[in-house]
């Protein structure tokens, strides 16, 4: 069967590689109680993810397919979850947050995320737009920052479960 008479063969892979979602490991995190209000966004830490997109690759497509023959890699959803969530310390202290993307030379954000000012203990963020973190995905950990600003203090530890759906073409 001919497939492209014209095509190379990376051509030929992107036509076949089936598009997939890929739910990485939920990210643990707990946000120190923040009892001054700024209006700017501060760095709540550093995150490491292990992540194997070869393998994962693989399992999508019955081991035809290898991270090299991947075209891209997006953020397709994030939900972020105050577990210890109450009246006071929620989701809703918080105005605004970014979540960056790292690796040894570059960086790139990958959620821009407003918060509502109600009690809310989850949210879910489909970004409008995201870039391609394909190759940030290339080792075997996903390193991220994280950057927070609040519009109300928080007085208490807040434990967060952020959970990344990521689009792969």
């Amino acid at each position: 069967m001919l497939l492209c008479s014209s095509c190379t063969c990376n051509q030929i892979k992107e036509k076949l590689l089936p598009s997939f979602n890929v739910d990485i490991p939920a990210i643990k995190l707990t946000v120190p109680p923040l009892p001054v209000v700024s209006d700017k966004e501060i760095p709540v830490g550093a995150l490491k993810v292990p992540i194997n997109m070869d393998s994962t690759i693989k399992a999508n497509t019955a081991g035809t397919f290898g991270a090299d023959a991947v075209h891209f890699v997006k953020v397709k959803k994030l939900v972020i979850k105050a577990l210890n969530a109450d009246e006071m310390n929620n989701l809703s202290n918080f105005a605004s947050a970014t979540m960056r993307i790292y690796n040894d030379t570059a960086s790139t954000d990958i959620a821009k995320i407003s918060f509502p000012e109600a009690y809310v203990d989850s949210i879910t963020v489909i970004p409008a737009t995201s870039a391609d973190i394909s190759n940030y995905l290339r080792g075997t950990s996903l390193n991220y920052n994280l950057y927070w600003r609040n519009r109300k203090a928080t007085t208490k530890l807040l434990k967060l479960e952020v959970k990344v759906t990521l689009a792969v073409q």
